[in-house]
């Protein structure tokens, strides 16, 4: 397994643009008990960038992860990761290339935070030292150190997520300075939900600081504004339809919002960032 160290500010977009691309979604469709969730979504997520999954509740967000984890097959087209059909990777050999954060983490046994996070490491074989080294940082940077020992079970809602997006964490990342293994992806489903503000700009921070180390990233949102602070790209899903994959500014406008989340808003630029801030209409 190759590990790669990037360092370099945020990627402009012609550079992202000249890219590969690392996870493929070429005309996925999807069915569920006769019913089609997902209708023929093509779009391709470059290596090395944050791509934000919005649309309103039953959109199909979440089955749109799930077929790029191979959770799901398609009933129709393909995900390819890495140039290969998904549907074609081992279970161990996935494991080395994608995490997966879903919306619900259904541990209910007491194993301590630090063994949770520990379970991200499996599929490697680095060794010992590097792998708590990781387990370590990572706890340190996410704020759950000091619960290293405690009961996952006991743990309240916001301190689960965080040991949940450590333990996803660490089966991506190689070295404790935070490097990330060749061509992986990141996958996360609502994962700021249980999150209070201060996590939240904590979480993404970090998914910026490994995007700029090559991690690819997919996150379902809910939050338009919180997308259009740290996307690089957004994919804008209503009823099973791809509605809309392009740059921040040209997905995150009053029109496209209405027709998407059928409500009026206004949208401004932000006074730091100039990035779009929706303000809905009162």
């Amino acid at each position: 397994m190759v590990c790669i160290n990037m360092i370099h500010s945020q990627q402009s977009q012609e550079s992202q643009e000249g890219q590969e691309s690392r996870i493929i979604f070429d005309a996925v469709s999807l069915n569920r008990d006769g019913v089609e969730v997902l209708s023929d979504i093509s779009l391709a997520l470059q290596a090395g960038t944050i791509t934000a999954l919005l649309g309103p509740n039953g959109a199909g967000k979440t089955s749109l992860l799930h077929c790029a984890s191979s959770v799901m097959a398609c009933s129709r087209g393909r995900v390819l990761l890495n140039g290969a059909d998904i549907q074609s990777f081992t279970p161990p050999s996935l494991a080395q290339k994608v995490a997966v954060l879903p919306q619900q983490s259904g541990l209910n046994f007491p194993f301590v935070v630090e063994d949770v996070v520990a379970m991200g490491r499996y599929p490697h074989s680095d060794g010992q030292l590097c792998d708590r080294a990781i387990i370590h940082n990572l706890m340190d940077l996410l704020h759950i150190r000091d619960l290293a020992q405690r009961p996952y079970t006991a743990l309240s809602g916001g301190e689960k997520q965080r040991t949940q997006l450590a333990r996803v964490l660490s089966q991506l990342i190689c070295s404790p300075q935070l490097d990330v293994y060749d061509n992986s992806v990141l996958l996360l489903d609502e994962p700021i939900a249980a999150l209070d503000m201060p996590h939240q700009t904590l979480l993404m921070n970090l998914l910026q600081q490994l995007a700029a180390k090559g991690l690819t990233i997919f996150i379902a949102l809910h939050d338009v504004n919180l997308a259009a602070t740290y996307a690089d790209k957004i994919a804008l899903l209503k009823a099973g339809h791809l509605i809309a994959f392009d740059s921040v500014s040209e997905v995150i406008t009053e029109a496209m919002i209405k027709q998407v989340y059928d409500i009026e808003v206004d949208i401004i630029a932000h006074p730091k960032t100039a990035k779009p801030l929706v303000i809905p209409e009162v």
